[in-house]
Order: C-alpha cells, then structure tokens, then sequence
C-alpha cells in the first residue's frame, strides 16, 4: 500500500460514518445544482422576452386611425336664430246649449206622523202603545243585555262565590286514573246565578261534570257603578284522585 491510500485510510478511521462517500459526491451534485439554477434562470428570461414579444406584435396589429383638425366640420354659429317651434292652437269649442226644463208632476208628500214622547210612553199601558184608530203595536218588555263571550266589562268588584257545588267525578275518568283542573268561563247575571259556561282549559272526560257543577254556583254578582252588572269570570274546577 502507497504512503497516499495509507494516510487516506488513516484519515477515513478518523471520520464518522458515511463522510467519505458524501465528500466524494458533494462536487459531483454541486456542479449539477449548479447547473440547473443556471438554466431556471436562462429560461424564465427567455419565456419573458417571448410574451414581450407577443404583446409588441398585438399592439401593433391594432389598427390607428389618425385625422387632420382640417378634416373636421366646423361647429355651427353661437348667434344663429333658431326659429321657436310652431303651436298648434286647438279651436274654441262650441258653447254648450242652455238646457230646458222639463215640468214633472209633484210628488205627494207623505202622511204627518207624530211621534210619543218619553212622558207618554211611560205613562201608557206597559207593553201596549196606541198608533192609530183601532190599532196597537206590542212593545215587548226590554231584557238586560248580557255580554257576550269575551266581552271586556267594567267592574269595581268582581263576581264572589256564595254557594260552591263539587263536581261529580266521572266513573270512566276515575278508572283511567285521569285529574287535573278543568278552567271554566262563567257568565254571572245580575242576580247572581250563572247564564252561561264555557270551557277554556279542556280535560275531555271532565268537562261535562265540570260545566254541570259551575251552572249550579251562587254568586255576589259584580258591580259597577255601585249597581250589579253581568260580567264573565273565571272558575277553575279541580279534579283529584287522592
């Protein structure tokens, strides 16, 4: 072995793993890198110079058309006199003729009718008026005008229940294990007994025993004014199995 390989290899034992292969290749893959950079850049410059080419040859392709100032018309005078556009008047039309009266027959004017006082009325025969020679008019007795369902009232005070009936249970709700509160609309009248029943928050098979119930309630009737008065109130009806 020459003195060269010998301090070659004494020089390989010194170095770590894999060194000399890559020291042998790093020229080899340098002058290659190299290489490329250099032709990535030479192309980008060539494909620059094309395009600038291209767009020089369209620009020059585009037709310019050039004219002289003496080519052009000259502008029409400022002082020249327009004539103003012609009016049509339209004609007067005709004046509209006097027109004629045309006489009609005079119409008959009806029968004077006398109407009764208050006085009168109250003072005459409860339910009968007089209107005429041998014949009457049948006045019917005014009823108390009851509100009608959902119907705002004025009230100082509020119907108060006097006489509360409980509701029968239902067998059929019993069996089925079905309570709950039934909430009922009640109309109370002046004296105090209820008109009318409504049900607003239904339990299908409690609703009849609940209306049932609330129709037979006594109440302290509402008022207004210091004077009874119908109104709607509210009447919850509980049903409970324990």
């Amino acid at each position: 072995m020459s003195p060269a390989q010998d301090e070659r290899v004494s020089l390989y034992e010194f170095m770590p793993y894999g060194a000399p292969e890559l020291m042998e290749v790093a020229k080899r893959y340098m002058f290659r890198a190299t290489l490329a950079g250099i032709g990535t850049i030479m192309g980008a410059f060539v494909l620059m110079f094309v395009v600038n080419m291209i767009i020089t040859q369209q620009q020059k392709s585009i037709p310019v058309v050039q004219m002289q100032v003496s080519d052009l018309a000259a502008p029409p005078p400022l002082t020249q006199d327009t004539p103003p556009p012609q009016v049509q008047v339209t004609p007067a039309a005709a004046p509209p003729a006097a027109a004629i009266p045309v006489p009609v027959p005079d119409a008959e004017a009806p029968q004077e009718q006398t109407i009764m006082s208050q006085e009168e009325i109250a003072t005459s025969t409860p339910g009968m008026a007089e209107a005429g020679e041998g014949q009457q008019i049948v006045v019917a007795p005014s009823e108390d005008d009851l509100p009608r369902f959902g119907d705002y009232v004025y009230v100082e005070e509020l119907p108060e229940a006097v006489t509360r009936i409980a509701p029968i249970y239902p067998d059929l709700a019993r069996e089925a294990g079905v309570d709950g509160t039934v909430m009922v609309q009640a109309l109370v009248g002046k004296d105090g007994k209820v008109k009318d029943v409504r049900v607003v928050k239904s339990i299908p098979m409690l609703d009849d025993a609940a209306k049932v119930a609330v129709r037979r309630w006594v109440f302290k009737p509402a008022l207004s004014n210091n004077k009874p008065v119908a109104v709607w109130v509210g009447v919850p009806v509980k049903f409970s199995l324990h």
